[in-house]
């Protein structure tokens, strides 16, 4: 019997590991960090023949040099992007340090969208578009003879960076879905009208003469954001004012634009017609910074926790600035704080009083609740589905709206669950 064992990734956003058991051989889905406390799963990876990696966010990689694995799949662009979020992990958190990423990049093998290859000596795998980041990947194995879909993180609405995920799969026995946005609760509004909203807060901050700090993933996050502004400060729908960029975004969009083809095809149309679909941005520093009038600050980490965000949250202390949260903020970081309203953060040592204006806008490079049921509905109906990385209500939620609404068996299993694969 071929089991499954969840190692992190379930009933939470972060630590995504999954392992898929044949008795012949053994491999891992994904091996992330928590991003809040850089927790990591416990495996052996002795044990494990192989990794295979859907995309480059620390949840889903950040674990991978620290185990030393004798074999890691993934995408093409996925690797370079790996590197900065390797890079920086190491640099913040000391979890492994440069051997260990050399180690890690020596034992990749990419791997291009719907390209098949034979991982072990039963297991056979292919990649398909996820539409979450550059590089991501939903993977598709056959183990012995049956179907497992394992989605990573997915979106199946077309945005300014990227094309859709890709859902003309083969037959699925068993489907592994995230559940980021699972509830019925989870409807975000569309995309143009978040746009909108992200120009509008942008623009009411400029108009007082205030300045506008947008904290980011560097990988994903970043790039979308930056491609909005662009396009609306070219459209002249928004003030054109400096745009400041800071920390391993930096590199994470020369890497978008070196694999333009991989993006949504109007980047490589720009691109052609001599426009940077990312707009004429600059370095930050805090005193070019402080010497402008109105600008807009572009900076990691997304959730306020580390990266050179941090010294620009003193701008808050002055009630004509704004920061706007575009993404998810977990349990304990200073992102969540702000977006629950809190007075006063601590940063650093001292206390910082907080008087500008918080704004959350959510660009999840998530599907909302809409979208994972159009994205059920367009693959093949699986026989069997584990929902997790969502928090305990998200999950629940969905495996519970999968089984009443398609009539699949549904299970949001817990950490440590170990049960049959099919």
């Amino acid at each position: 019997m071929t089991i499954i064992r969840f190692h992190g990734g379930c009933h939470q956003i972060g630590m995504s590991c999954v392992e898929i058991d044949t008795k012949k051989s053994k491999i891992l889905l994904d091996c992330g960090m928590n991003p809040s406390d850089n927790r990591l799963p416990s495996i052996n990876p002795s044990d494990m023949d192989a990794v295979v990696v859907s995309h480059a966010h620390l949840d889903h990689c950040g674990a991978v040099p620290y185990f030393n694995f004798k074999k890691i799949y993934c995408t093409v662009p996925t690797v370079d992007l790996m590197y900065i979020v390797w890079k920086d992990i190491s640099k913040l958190s000391k979890t492994y340090g440069e051997k260990d990423i050399k180690q890690a990049m020596e034992s990749i093998e990419t791997l291009n969208y719907r390209e098949e290859k034979k991982i072990t000596k039963d297991i056979s795998m292919k990649l398909y578009d996820a539409g979450h980041i550059l590089g991501s990947s939903s993977i598709y194995l056959d183990v012995d003879g049956k179907k497992v879909l394992y989605t990573g993180d997915i979106n199946e609405i077309e945005t300014k960076t990227l094309r859709p995920a890709d859902t003309d799969i083969d037959e699925i026995d068993t489907l592994i879905i995230e559940s980021t946005y699972g509830s019925p609760m989870d409807i975000k509004p569309a995309r143009k009208v978040l746009e909108k909203q992200l120009v509008d807060e942008i623009s009411k901050t400029i108009e007082k003469g205030g300045k506008v700090i947008i904290p980011v993933f560097a990988v994903g996050r970043a790039q979308e954001i930056m491609a909005i502004i662009s396009n609306y400060m070219r459209s002249g729908l928004l003030k054109n004012v400096p745009v400041y960029v800071d920390g391993s975004l930096i590199h994470a969009t020369g890497v978008y634009l070196s694999y333009s083809e991989w993006l949504n095809p109007k980047i490589r149309n720009g691109l052609e017609n001599r426009i940077n679909p990312f707009g004429d941005v600059k370095k930050a520093n805090r005193q070019i910074i402080d010497k402008e009038d109105s600008c807009i600050v572009i900076s990691t980490s997304g959730m306020v926790q580390g990266g050179p965000v941090l010294q620009y949250l003193k701008l808050l202390k002055d009630p004509k600035n704004k920061i706007i949260l575009t993404g998810y903020q977990a349990e304990d970081t200073l992102g969540r704080q702000l977006e629950e309203g809190a007075k006063e953060i601590t940063p650093f040592k001292n206390k910082l009083p907080i008087n500008g204006e918080v704004v959350k806008i959510e660009f999840s490079a998530h599907g909302d609740y809409n979208s994972l049921i159009r994205y059920l509905k367009k693959i093949p109906k699986p026989k069997k589905v584990f929902v997790m990385h969502g928090e305990r209500y998200q999950a629940l939620s969905l495996a519970m709206t999968i089984w009443k609404n398609f009539k699949i068996p549904s299970t949001a299993p817990t950490v440590g669950s170990v049960l049959p694969l099919f």
